[in-house]
């Protein structure tokens, strides 16, 4: 039976049949348009091709397979780049690989929490910053806050982590710190004592300058010195005066001193001592101990050699010295890698020729009947009961040629002055035999070293040069040995070399000339036809041998760390005398030749030689201080203005710690810029600035660096701030002021009202 079918039918078969293929090859055509996308870097161009892919064919598993696979190696190649990223600190562009995983998975976990740990980072940046700016304000409460906060949410930030350690540090110094003597009696002075009483010298120096002093109930009442000085500072003078009277002196704040007797049992009454471990990286604990005993004399030291501790109790000055001891000597030992060459040249020749004839001829007599030779035989022995054996005739032709190279490219790092050893070759078995009284045999192993063993020790030089001192050692066997008691010995062929070198980094220097060169000849002939010329190689054999090796050795120094020299303050410093130690000399500071003439003048009374008061007065400190806005009251949205903040003082101010606080969202600070009042007549300043925009504060430390203030009226400061929109008023304010003086009670000082302004469109 026949079937047949229409012909439209036909025709839309083939129709279908033809569709798909086209489809199937337009799928494929955007499948590998995608795949070469994705491979250039156009993630989201190429994930997009291969979505219309499966667009054309959306049952096709093969489209699907290829987007999903694709899909996770883009996430994964954009989800490491943006961690590396994040990680070298390279912010921007791990936010924007973020935001592409994103783009490619709407909702990605990882993109998302990256980019909270980018928002987290900036956030601890800027409270670094902050941090940082409050440390140089000596704000260090608010430093101690910040970086509390940072470690709260990044226990492991290094740089939160660095800064807490360098506050920790800083406290520490000042804790162990002795204060130091400032008199608000700031002129140079002029001292002409003779003879004087020195407790009648401190009580009229306790009258003149401010400065209070306890003496010691053990200071001689009849103790009286001479004393000339011209153009010297206060502290100098009671320095001279304390040294000469053979007392001492103890800083007990910047106006206060204790004078007692320069003797062992007041130092251990007066003397206050410091504890302070140092943790040696690199010196050995015990060499360091003994040069604190040594140049100190510090006796109150423990070491702990497990950890590379000392722990040292002495004075602060004692310390002080101590650490710059220290610094020399903890330096990191400087090492050196060292490239060795070693290469052995062996040549061998061997020519065997000629005829090896027979050279002996043996006559055996032969028993009858399978039994012994008896005497009686050799009466009947004839050529045929006598055997004959001659020894068998050898040709001759060999020729051996052999060329070997032995290559050691070793490569070894090794500490400055320490040896090393590089072994390369066999480890020989020497077995001894011993044979005991009872005749108990036991053997006994032992390894002989055969093959390049090279000793090398650095000395590292300054200029990057290094001093080596180089063995070498090339050794072979040459024969083994049997001896006779059966044991197995080794006969060993030793080529040495012991030299030192000099070398400059990366210099290679090359030692050779260790040859060995062998010649052996040895013949066999036939008497008298052996010795004819050319002939007589027929009638005997000859055999050449000849052997030579060379042994080069080349050596580079590749120097890795040098010695790091202490800087030039650790290096050379003053340490006091053998009784008093000290970090500076005993000397007068001068002053410039225009404050000569305004210096004061102490003179010796014509009754009894005591002291006369000072001429010379120091600078009235102020006793009332005030501050006061001056600025605009109305701004413009976005407008940038400026804000004066004026003081006014009736005497002299040393510095000001400011704190303001600003609407956050009415305005933004853009700049705190310092005014003139601290700088007047030329005077250097000191100015910092701390911008808290979250919490809307500004913290502002300024000082004069001269030891004289500053009075009148001026700005102190300008705040530059901008207008933000969405708000029609804001106000600016003055939240706490400490003003800075010579002495110890500062000036009240009146706060101004906050300045408020109006912000229109």
């Amino acid at each position: 039976m026949k079937l047949q079918f229409p012909k439209y039918l036909i025709l839309a078969l083939l129709a279908a049949v033809l569709a798909a293929v086209l489809v199937g090859c337009a799928g494929e055509r955007l499948r590998d348009e995608g795949v070469g996308l994705v491979a250039e870097g156009r993630y989201e161009d190429g994930l997009a091709k291969l979505g219309d892919a499966i667009a054309e064919a959306p049952t096709s598993a093969d489209f699907r397979k290829e987007l999903l696979l694709q899909r996770a190696a883009v996430l994964e190649k954009l989800g490491v780049g943006g961690a590396q990223a994040r990680q070298a600190g390279r912010d921007a562009e791990a936010e924007l690989l973020y935001k592409r995983m994103l783009i490619v998975e709407p909702g990605n976990a990882r993109a998302q929490v990256g980019l909270e740990a980018l928002g987290r980072d900036r956030r601890h940046a800027e409270a670094m910053t902050l941090a940082r700016a409050a440390v140089k304000s000596n704000d260090l409460e608010q430093a101690e806050r910040l970086i509390r906060a940072v470690l709260q949410e990044n226990s492991e930030h290094a740089g939160a982590l660095a800064l807490r350690r360098d506050l920790a540090e800083q406290q520490a110094r000042l804790q162990a710190s002795e204060p130091t003597l400032k008199s608000t009696y700031t002129k140079p002075i002029n001292l002409e004592i003779r003879d004087a009483n020195v407790k009648m010298i401190f009580e009229s120096l306790a009258r003149s300058t401010g400065i209070n002093f306890i003496l010691d109930k053990d200071v001689r009442p009849d103790l009286r010195t001479t004393v000339f000085l011209r153009n010297a500072s206060i502290e100098d003078a009671i320095d001279l005066i304390v040294q000469t009277s053979q007392l001492k002196r103890k800083v007990l704040n910047k106006n206060t001193v204790l004078v007692y007797p320069n003797t062992a049992e007041k130092a251990k009454d007066y003397q206050e001592l410091v504890v302070k471990g140092f943790y040696l990286q690199n010196a050995d604990v015990k060499l360091v101990q003994t040069s604190l005993k040594a140049l100190l004399k510090t006796k109150d030291m423990v070491v702990d050699e497990k950890l590379n501790l000392i722990v040292v109790r002495d004075t602060p000055e004692a310390i002080r010295l101590a650490e710059k001891l220290i610094a020399m000597h903890d330096l990191a030992e400087p090492e050196v890698m060292l490239e060795v060459e070693v290469l052995e040249v062996q040549r061998s020749r061997l020519l065997a020729l000629g005829i090896q004839w027979p050279s002996q001829v043996t006559l055996t007599p032969l028993a009858t009947g399978g039994g012994g030779l008896t005497l009686d035989s050799y009466r009947e022995l004839n050529a045929s009961r006598i055997g004959l054996g001659i020894s068998p005739t050898t040709l001759n032709l060999r020729r051996d040629l052999s060329d070997a190279n032995i290559l050691a490219n070793p490569r070894i790092r090794a500490r400055n002055r320490e040896k090393a050893k590089i072994m390369i070759g066999d480890k020989l078995p020497v077995v001894t035999t011993t044979t005991t009284a009872t005749g108990l045999v036991s053997d006994s192993i032992q390894y002989l070293d055969v093959g390049i063993k090279l000793d090398v020790e650095p000395d590292v030089r300054l200029r990057d040069e290094v001093a080596i001192k180089v063995g070498l050692e090339v050794s072979s066997i040459a024969k083994e040995v049997r001896t006779p008691s059966g044991s197995l010995a080794y006969q060993v062929g030793t080529r040495n070399a012991t030299t030192v070198l000099r070398l400059k980094d990366g210099e290679t220097q090359i030692l050779g000339g260790l040859i060995s060169d062998q010649e052996r000849s040895s013949a066999a002939r036939i008497p008298l036809f052996g010795d004819i010329p050319i002939l007589g190689r027929l009638f005997g054999t000859q055999q050449d041998d000849n052997s030579k090796s060379e042994i080069v050795l080349s050596i580079t120094p590749r120097l890795i760390r040098n010695l790091a020299l202490p800087d030039a303050s650790n290096g050379e410093f003053w340490s006091g005398t053998e009784a008093y130690l000290r970090t500076k000399p005993l000397t007068l500071q001068g002053v410039a030749p225009a404050d000569v003439a305004s210096a004061g003048a102490v003179r010796a009374a014509p009754t009894g030689g005591l002291l006369s008061t000072l001429r010379a007065e120091p600078q009235a400190a102020a006793k009332s201080a005030s501050l006061a806005w001056q600025g605009p009251t109305q701004v413009k949205t976005g407008e940038e203005f400026k804000l004066a903040l004026r003081l006014k003082s009736d005497g002299a101010l040393r510095g000001l710690p400011l704190q303001l606080g600003f609407d956050a969202k009415a305005f933004q600070v853009v700049n705190v810029v310092e005014g003139g009042f601290f700088n007047q007549n030329g005077g250097a300043t000191s100015f910092s600035k701390t911008v808290d925009a979250t919490a809307g504060k500004v913290f502002v430390s300024v000082a004069r660096s001269e030891s004289d203030g500053s009075q009148g009226n001026e700005v102190v400061l300008s705040l530059i701030l901008r207008a933000l929109p969405g708000a029609s008023t804001g106000d600016v304010r003055v939240l706490l002021a400490s003003p800075i003086i010579h002495g110890d009670k500062p000036p009240p000082i009146a706060l101004p009202a906050p300045h408020v302004l109006t912000i229109t469109p």
